[in-house]
């Protein structure tokens, strides 16, 4: 069964495509997970307001079979006490440089260890897989997302793999049509939305491209042209509304991908690596 922490991370990857009835319902779990165990159907419909067939609605919509297995799946490990888990607070007015610090910190750190919660070994297997046999890899990225693009095409391109990336919107989808069943597209969107990422990954996949996505929710715009999904998991800071939080979480992804292909091709990998190290060192001279 599911454990707790992914199973509330997977809640929150799929916030925005739940109607405002089901998206109550996830809100009050992810802010009560330690209630909800001891907690019945009608209870919780009163909590949020809805009806108790909402609640089995919502319970359908998160892949559980029952209210009773949403409990069993949040007592097997929701501590006692609310407050034995800390809980991130955004930086506020007053706050000092060491407290600053130790919030960044802490939010950065939490998104690596989410997003590796929620990594899907089969999915990055095949993801792997995919890469490692493309004749051409085309990213795209858009905005804050393009930092992670470009990460991408540098880790790839030292072990040897051609690829390029587009940022604007016309190019993207030049370089979609263009894409053939040998052909890998990889789209980066943190929000699963953005139009012209979108519209690149569909166009790649009618052009019969692999698509492979790498977001932070499921069931939006991105997942559905998408072959192979890859997911982070952060939240946000609301002082920091384009925070570099999502970007770690998906250059995480990136060197995941980069390493598996490294090892894949040991042999040739490291002596590209040190070609490549050796031109840079000898660059200056």
């Amino acid at each position: 069964m599911e454990k707790k922490d992914v199973f509330l991370l997977r809640i929150r990857g799929l916030l925005p495509s739940l109607n405002p009835a089901l998206r109550k319902i996830a809100k009050f779990i992810l802010n009560n997970p330690h209630i909800i165990k001891s907690q019945r159907i009608n209870e919780l419909a009163h909590e949020c307001d809805v009806s108790e067939s909402t609640v089995t609605r919502f319970v359908k919509a998160v892949n559980l079979n029952s209210f009773q297995e949403l409990k069993i799946i949040m007592a097997e490990t929701t501590p006692e006490k609310e407050d034995e888990e800390f809980v991130y607070d955004d930086v506020t007015k007053g706050d000092s440089i060491e407290s600053i610090i130790d919030k960044i910190v802490f939010i950065n750190s939490e998104a690596l260890q989410d997003t590796k919660k929620v990594i899907n070994i089969e999915e990055m297997e095949r993801a792997i897989s995919a890469i490692d046999t493309a004749e051409r890899i085309d990213i795209y990225g858009a905005g804050g997302s393009s930092i992670a693009a470009e990460n991408a095409r540098m880790r790839f391109y030292r072990i040897g793999k051609r690829c390029l990336v587009y940022n604007d919107p016309n190019q993207q989808a030049v370089s979609a049509s263009l894409l053939s069943p040998k052909d890998v597209a990889i789209g980066i969107c943190n929000s699963g939305r953005t139009i012209s990422t979108v519209n690149a990954l569909k166009k790649a996949k009618e052009s019969g491209a692999t698509t492979i996505c790498i977001t932070n929710f499921d069931q939006t715009p991105i997942t559905e042209f998408s072959d192979i999904k890859l997911f982070t998991s952060t939240q946000d800071s609301a002082f920091f509304q384009e925070s570099m939080v999502s970007r770690v979480a998906q250059i995480l992804i990136i060197d995941i991908l980069y390493a598996g292909l490294a090892i894949a091709n040991f042999n040739s990998a490291v002596k590209m690596i040190e070609k490549s190290a050796d031109s840079l060192r000898n660059a200056f001279l």
